[in-house]
């Protein structure tokens, strides 16, 4: 299995949450009392893959970041679709004009500018 993909799969399960949204009724641009509200579910699923990466296999680890991922993706879904596609597109746009020229990895393994 290959980086190409992964990336189909990505698309794949942005459906699979859409879906999971429209069966149980979580529809519509969410007022700021339902994003606050995925706030506690997406430290949950961050706080899950913490303990994986320092106590469980790369599979559970795996498992874990996805559920990462499902959770922010149902966020994005959530959102007016106008305002999540321009900001999909800006960070698109930030982080593929990042080079090794403008920016280099910390010890903290961030990328940051130089």
């Amino acid at each position: 299995m290959g980086a190409e993909d992964i990336r189909a799969q990505v698309a794949d399960l942005a459906a699979c949450v859409h879906a999971f949204h429209e069966r149980f009724g979580i529809t519509g641009a969410a007022t700021q009392d339902d994003l606050l509200a995925r706030v506690p579910i997406q430290d949950e699923e961050v706080r899950e893959l913490d303990y994986a990466i320092l106590r469980e296999s790369p599979d559970r680890i795996a498992n874990e970041a996805v559920d990462v991922l499902f959770v922010a993706i149902g966020t994005v879904l959530r959102l007016d679709p106008n305002i999540a596609a321009a900001a999909i597109q800006e960070v698109i746009e930030k982080n593929d004009a990042k080079t090794r020229e403008t920016h280099y990895l910390n010890d903290a393994g961030k990328i940051v500018r130089r």
